[in-house]
């Protein structure tokens, strides 16, 4: 679902959280294995911010060069995707090659 852009980052981080959460509850209430209690902080690391804002970054290019496409000033473009007059004038000289 994250990779399809079903579900954003933030929520997909939280339920990862919360199936960590239970998985430790359902650990130290029935099984007491260490070694499940190792493997499951592992899941903390499914979530990078680093990803996360390429992710968004990739998306605000992609919605810059339609609504280039479209005919859209710059103007327009920054309000949509938050993106400078420099790389809006970036993407158009690349679309232009």
């Amino acid at each position: 679902m994250f990779e399809k852009d079903e579900i954003v980052g933030e929520d997909f981080h939280k339920m990862l959280l919360a199936i960590q959460n239970l998985i430790e509850y359902l650990n130290r209430n029935y099984f007491n294995d260490k070694r499940l209690e190792e493997e499951v902080t592992m899941t903390k690391t499914l979530y990078d911010p680093i990803v996360e804002k390429k992710r968004i970054e990739k998306k605000a290019k992609e919605t810059a060069i339609k609504a280039i496409k479209m005919g859209m000033t710059n103007e327009v473009i920054n309000e949509l995707t938050g993106l400078s007059d420099k790389e809006i004038n970036d993407i158009r000289k690349e679309q232009s090659h």
